[in-house]
């Protein structure tokens, strides 16, 4: 705000140099077109860069979310998931599948969120008079960055993937081998 003070101030002092000297008026009236277009566009480009911080805040708690939630599946697997009855095998079960589908939604989350950011890094880095070599070069690596943590935790979930269909598919055994004895006790 102090600097935007500061602006307005050389803008009056500006407007005023150029009613005492009405022989130059053309070239103060130049100026300050080409001033005012360069605040447009300075204006411009701060809100773009407002919104890829706000977009990357997102995408940067999406990615820790879905973090957490692949720890959270790690730990359920990793402890061991006793039952003791058919209820409690059913209530597994219902776990094991609450678990798979937040995975799912936060991986979701986070693959959109991502395509989001890498398409608005894409479009921002080519855009205006601020394109250059090394504006392209960060924004390249931005995206590879992104990418790679994608793929990292995307790994992770797949990984979890796989063992918690092993595991879904024993404990499936296991239940219709209770269901049988259960009902083969009953007539028996």
């Amino acid at each position: 705000q102090a600097l935007e003070d500061q602006v307005w101030d050389l803008l009056h002092e500006a407007d005023k140099a150029a009613k005492e000297n009405k022989e130059k008026s053309q070239v103060y009236d130049a100026m300050a077109e080409t001033l005012g277009d360069a605040w447009d566009a300075l204006i411009v480009m701060l809100e773009k860069r407002q919104a890829l911080l706000e977009l990357t805040s997102v995408f940067f708690e999406n990615a820790l979310e879905f973090a957490v939630k692949i720890d959270q599946v790690e730990d359920f697997l990793k402890n061991a998931q006793e039952f003791d009855n058919i209820d409690s095998l059913r209530e597994l079960l219902l776990q094991q599948e609450h678990h798979t589908k937040e995975l799912l939604e936060k991986s979701l989350a986070l693959l959109n969120k991502s395509q989001e950011l890498t398409e608005f890094i894409e479009e921002f880095k080519c855009e205006g008079p601020n394109a250059n070599p090394e504006l392209i070069q960060g924004a390249h690596s931005s995206c590879l960055k992104i990418d790679n943590l994608l793929e990292m935790l995307q790994d992770r979930r797949r990984q979890l993937d796989r063992f918690l269909k092993h595991q879904r598919q024993g404990l499936e055994q296991v239940l219709q081998i209770s269901l049988w004895h259960q009902q083969e006790n009953q007539v028996g």
